[in-house]
């Protein structure tokens, strides 16, 4: 079974840069001491992005969903799912799944006492 994908967040796509992608990957094959500077230089970019980005109200208005309404907490589930893997994965399947299941026992609750909520 292929896994799916790990996509990034949308901030991180904001406050990386392809040239941050190519220094953690090479990281692993760097000695110790290299491992150590590269990695807290890149995430120090990483955090002076982060902060110029919140500088400017213009882009923080990029982060948010399109069309994101704020009241569906099943559209920011698939979201998460997007941006992790494993068990991670399964157990926002498994949230997903009951909260479907508690929508479906509402309406057919709403459909069997006329559409008034009791």
């Amino acid at each position: 079974m292929e896994q799916e994908p790990i996509a990034r967040t949308a901030l991180d796509e904001m406050v990386e840069s392809d040239q941050d992608q190519m220094l953690k990957a090479m990281i692993p094959y760097l000695p110790s001491s290299g491992q150590r500077f590269l990695s807290v230089y890149t995430k120090v970019r990483e955090l002076r992005n982060t902060m110029s980005l919140f500088q400017s109200s213009r882009r923080t208005a990029d982060l948010q969903a399109t069309g994101f309404s704020g009241t569906d907490p099943l559209e920011m589930l698939q979201d998460i799912r997007k941006c992790c893997g494993g068990e991670n994965r399964r157990q926002i399947d498994h949230i997903t799944s009951l909260m479907a299941t508690i929508q479906m026992l509402q309406i057919m609750n709403e459909d069997s006492s006329g559409g008034e909520n009791p």
